[in-house]
């Protein structure tokens, strides 16, 4: 009886820790299952943060790229309309004069080493002249005089020469020229060999500063000579735009 009392409690004990075996067992998977859960919920987090990250990345590198593009159109199109320089030294000379812009109302009489331009006002537009005859001779003379057209004018333009060093390599001739002026400068010189051959019959430019009747000439330096290139140099206040 005793013996049989003793193997009963055995066996029950050995059903027990079997028991608690399996309950230890289902412990652990749970716990695995519940840290691959956590790791896939991190791996999740981390994807989305990058992709929202790119996202904004990319965002932001398209709106730089527009902010570029327009800022870029914006200084194009400032470049484009910016007043330049008309250069305007005197009226109505009967003759050609180095270095300068001349603005003739009644008889082109410049010379042959003058651009001419002939301007036609425009009905309606106030301070706007229209192109309607271009004489070519500020680089290669042999330019033509032009008529002055009703309303309007001929703009003559001379580049000049530097008299000081362009003989230098001929003693004699530099020796009777070397105390003339240099009549170059930079806005004349600009102004006659790289923009105005550019310009083209029809082309209306709106001009200020231009005074056809009381023929006052635009400065704010009118003590200087109009070749003064100097660090301090003539200034001429008559601008132009293309608006055609």
């Amino acid at each position: 009886m005793k013996k049989a009392t003793i193997l009963l409690l055995a066996l029950a004990m050995l059903c027990t820790c079997f028991a608690l075996a399996a309950c230890g067992d289902d412990g652990d998977t749970s716990s695995a299952a519940s840290s691959d859960s956590s790791a896939t919920g991190e791996s999740s987090a981390v994807s989305t943060a990058s992709s929202t990250a790119s996202s904004a990345s990319s965002a932001s590198s398209a709106a730089a790229s527009t902010s570029s593009e327009t800022s870029s159109a914006t200084s194009s199109e400032t470049a484009e309309t910016k007043a330049k320089v008309f250069w305007l030294t005197h009226y109505d000379l009967d003759h050609e004069v180095e270095g300068a812009g001349i603005i003739l109302t009644e008889t082109d009489n410049t010379g042959d080493w003058c651009t001419h331009i002939a301007f036609k006002p425009v009905e309606g537009e106030t301070d706007v002249w229209e192109i309607a005859e271009i004489s070519l001779g500020i680089m290669k003379g042999g330019a033509v005089k032009l008529d002055v057209p009703e309303g309007g004018f001929v703009y003559s333009i001379n580049i000049g020469n530097d008299w000081p060093t362009l003989y230098k390599g001929d003693p004699a001739t530099y020796a009777a020229q070397k105390d003339e002026p240099d009549y170059t400068t930079q806005v004349c010189t600009n102004l006659g060999r790289d923009v105005i051959p550019t310009w083209k019959v029809g082309m209306k430019l709106k001009i200020e500063g231009l005074d056809l009747t009381g023929k006052t000439i635009p400065t704010t330096t009118p003590d200087k000579k109009w070749y003064d290139d100097s660090s301090d140099p003539y200034v001429c206040t008559a601008t132009y735009t293309i608006v055609d």
